[in-house]
């Protein structure tokens, strides 16, 4: 089974494709080099899996991979992806868009006609924007949400009619499921909705197959890198609620409250994607570091030769960044961008020398400083 996804079940993709009018040329086009590529989507794009196993797989084919942004919010569905194309897709200055879209509107009994709709004018703007798609049919669900399931099938005509009619190539990442699937493969978390390692890879083949990479062997192990301009260094301790100015600036680096805490964490995760998010940089023991609480409290200093514009990039729970004594960021009163690092990238400007960064967050957090927006 394993071979049969880094060969690329290209009998399987090709029938479909042909089947749907999608295998012209957009599927055998090979990305150009310097390609930025928005993955618009839900809780299976927010958790970054697919974009990762999509980067190793060109890189070790000594191939240049594009620049993968994630735009995934978990429980979205094409109403909310409809409603934040601007805010969430079109301000990356994306090369392609890759859609994945169906899953929770099954889940929550969208109409086939309100399904079009959405996808439709999501479809529209985009190519008002002149931003091409890339657009995937939907993974499968388990035997627990086989009603779900069904009306994926309607979802998925329409998104292979609707690439016909526009040109754009296919991830058929639902055809291949149902393929590995019968040959004994289990592509499913506890829940039968959410993909486990296998699934991932499955979907990364797809994607590969429909960027005209059918040759490219999607990775038996997934090679997970820090993060680049992480903060690896903080204090942390619970706290009883929000902060403000005042409790801020009282903040003391020397008050024995305090617990070191260093990124990436050095104890492995038990569940294999919190531990890949456990790699990448994200705090995921914060708990047991600090004690339990609702909410926590972390300052860090972050160096600087020289006043500079830099992005901070937030994600997981985290809550508020306080900069220097003044809050720069909040989650309060604002719509959820999901979990992923960066899901915001946050203007702010560093002095010479140390700045104090102050945040507020729940038990999982991640934050980097990088000097542009566009990772």
């Amino acid at each position: 089974m394993r071979q049969a996804i880094r060969a690329g079940s290209l009998g399987l993709v090709a029938a479909v494709l042909l089947a749907s009018g999608c295998g012209a040329s957009g599927a055998r086009d090979a990305p150009p080099s310097g390609e930025r590529i928005v993955f618009l989507g839900d809780s299976i794009t927010d958790g970054h899996t697919l974009p990762l196993l999509v980067i190793q797989a060109l890189r070790d084919a000594g191939l240049p991979p594009p620049v993968c942004v994630n735009a995934g919010i978990g429980g979205d569905t094409a109403a909310g992806m409809r409603r934040r194309v601007d805010r969430d897709v079109l301000v990356h200055r994306p090369t392609r868009v890759a859609l994945s879209v169906g899953v929770n509107d099954a889940l929550r009994g969208v109409t086939q006609e309100a399904y079009e709709a959405d996808v439709r004018a999501i479809a529209e703007r985009l190519r008002a924007a002149r931003v091409p798609m890339l657009i995937l049919t939907t993974s499968i669900l388990g035997p627990t949400h086989a009603e779900a399931d069904r009306r994926l099938e309607g979802y998925n005509t329409f998104l292979r009619r609707l690439a016909r009619e526009r040109g754009y190539p296919v991830a058929e990442v639902n055809g291949l499921m149902r393929k590995v699937q019968a040959d004994g493969a289990n592509v499913f978390e506890a829940d039968e909705v959410h993909l486990n390692q296998e699934g991932y890879r499955v979907m990364a083949r797809a994607v590969l197959d429909a960027l005209g990479r059918p040759a490219v062997a999607v990775p038996q192990v997934l090679k997970v890198e820090v993060m680049p301009g992480l903060v690896r260094r903080w204090k942390v301790r619970a706290v009883g609620g929000p902060l403000d100015a005042a409790a801020v600036a009282a903040l003391r680096p020397d008050d024995p409250a305090w617990k070191d805490y260093a990124l990436p964490e050095a104890q492995p995760q038990a569940h294999w994607w919190m531990d890949q998010e456990r790699q990448r940089g994200f705090a995921t023991a914060l708990q047991e570091a600090a004690g339990p609480g609702g909410t926590y409290v972390g300052l860090a200093t972050v160096e600087s030769k020289a006043a500079r514009r830099v992005y901070l990039n937030p994600g997981a729970e985290l809550r508020a960044i306080w900069l220097n004594g003044n809050r720069i960021y909040t989650v309060e009163g604002k719509e959820w961008r999901g979990w992923h690092a960066g899901r915001d990238r946050v203007a702010a400007d560093l002095a010479a020398g140390p700045n104090t960064v102050v945040i507020e967050t729940g038990p999982h957090f991640f934050l980097s400083v990088t000097d542009d927006d566009t990772w």
